[in-house]
């Protein structure tokens, strides 16, 4: 229930909380009827002004909808990937019939940082091919990643050629196919970094998945570590 202490969160950030873990646990899921003020008012015993003051942060970052005549309607989802095989995160949304949209592209030339050069298998004193995107879902962004990619060819620094999917553009414009892959995946705490690109506070978890990926002769060719906000993205592993 609401703390009422002084000195305690506002009640309706402490609704906002309750509420937005109900949905994210799946106690209302997409497509659900949420609970009307009247119900919550009485179910909280708080006033309408703090429930509408809930539920507009809701309806703001994307988990209820309210339409006139029909109520307010749960919409969140949050987007389950089967880890089965390595595919671009534009295929993972195809998948999902969700539309992707890159909003940040910058590619460059670097020296690799050591875990970068320790998974190329190069020196840090080589150069190799950094490539940072934001990806985002329904206007909020999904996906904050860098990759890492070894120089076995002459890449454009032009950003607009990886706005769509990576995998698809290294393949059908430099020959490159990527032969398989290898994922490690955790949770852990966003970096101010992470904060910036993703829109997320310093208490939000993030699910760090890094990846490298192999070329058909056995060569490792790709390092990413991509970033995702715990409460929008979760993968299941088929065993």
């Amino acid at each position: 229930m609401l703390n009422h202490a002084k000195g305690a969160a506002p009640l309706y950030s402490q609704l906002e909380t309750i509420l937005r873990e109900q949905i994210e646990s799946g106690e209302y899921t997409k497509g659900d009827v949420f609970p009307t003020e009247k119900m919550l008012m009485e179910q909280y015993q708080v006033s309408r002004v703090t429930v509408r003051q809930a539920c507009a942060a809701l309806i703001n970052d994307g988990y209820i909808k309210s339409s006139r005549g029909i109520g307010t309607v749960v919409i969140y989802e949050k987007i389950d990937e089967h880890l089965k095989r390595v595919i671009s995160f534009t295929d993972e949304m195809k998948q999902h019939n969700i539309t992707m949209k890159t909003t940040y592209c910058k590619m460059e030339e670097v020296h690799p940082p050591i875990p970068a050069s320790k998974a190329l298998e190069v020196p840090v004193t080589d150069t190799c091919y950094c490539l940072t995107r934001v990806r985002c879902v329904g206007g909020k962004p999904l996906v904050y990643t860098v990759t890492y990619l070894k120089k076995v060819c002459a890449l454009p620094m032009d950003s607009e050629c990886y706005m769509e999917s990576l995998y698809q553009y290294l393949r059908e414009e430099q020959g490159i196919t990527i032969e398989r892959g290898r994922d490690t995946l955790e949770a852990a705490l966003p970096t101010k970094e992470v904060q910036g690109f993703l829109q997320i506070d310093s208490q939000m978890p993030v699910f760090k998945r890094t990846r490298q990926t192999f070329l058909k002769d056995g060569s490792v060719f790709e390092y990413s570590v991509c970033y995702y906000p715990g409460n929008r993205y979760q993968y299941t592993v088929d065993l």
